[in-house]
């Protein structure tokens, strides 16, 4: 017989997988690595390659400093840019274009899209790519969800307007870190351990913030020319067009 104490147990037992279900549910939709939801890329099995990657941008001030260390070794990056940013700043995106880098889709406002409905996930994409197209006069094929956040109507979405979802395997966390050794130290301690299980390195810096467009990025410029300086003779750096066939679903 089933009593009124069981019922209220078993109804404390349903709330708490609901809730344990709802919060796996948010986890792999943060976590980068999850294929969850969807397809991303993230790194092919290629162990001595990394793709150097920045968030945020173009900032007026450290995205050229950027642009003139990377020139410096020769080493061609991927910007992931947010669409109103680069409006207000179209000769940098174009300067950034024209030097070889890869230009992708980092949403026009970096909003989180886990909280994104369907209609503002749609139109934070494809406002985004139409600008970028116009600016370099070249198709955008991939995109970043900010803070890595998407749910399975986000990837959809993308896949529908022909972008490719990437996310990474080590981020620098530079945007709130102390020093410029701190990121490196990071970024050293994660890539080198990518390395030893065989795998290739998609990296995360910022040469912006999401909240302002000339947010301070000096200790991020400061950590990529130690880490260019580290890394351009045992590694090989791509831009993520090199990776693409690992990003289809």
């Amino acid at each position: 017989m089933t009593t009124a104490g069981d019922i209220a147990e078993l109804a404390g037992i349903a709330a708490l997988a609901g809730g344990l279900a709802t919060a796996g549910y948010f986890v792999e939709g943060l976590r980068p690595t999850s294929q969850l939801f969807g397809r991303c890329l993230v790194a092919p099995p290629n162990p001595d390659e990394i793709a150097l990657t920045f968030d945020d941008g173009p900032n007026p001030r450290w995205t050229p400093q950027l642009l003139d260390l990377l020139a410096q070794y020769n080493v061609r990056a991927t910007f992931f840019l947010i669409g109103q940013f680069a409006v207000a700043q179209r000769d940098l995106v174009r300067r950034t274009h024209e030097a070889g880098h890869l230009i992708g889709n980092h949403t026009w406002t970096h909003p989180n899209l886990f909280r994104t409905d369907r209609r503002q996930t749609r139109k934070e994409l494809d406002e985004t790519t139409n600008r970028l197209q116009q600016i370099t006069g070249t198709r955008v094929r991939f995109f970043r969800p900010p803070f890595g956040a998407r749910r399975p109507h986000t990837l959809l979405i993308a896949r529908e307007l022909g972008l490719i979802p990437v996310t990474w395997n080590v981020i620098g966390n530079d945007w709130n870190a102390p020093s410029a050794e701190a990121i490196v130290q990071r970024v050293t301690r994660l890539t080198d351990k990518n390395h030893r299980r065989g795998n290739a390195t998609n990296l995360v810096l910022h040469d912006g913030g999401h909240r302002t467009l000339d947010a301070d990025r000096s200790r991020t410029v400061q950590a990529t020319g130690e880490l260019l300086a580290q890394y351009t003779a045992s590694r090989r750096f791509v831009t993520l067009d090199a990776w693409e066939a690992y990003g289809h679903a």
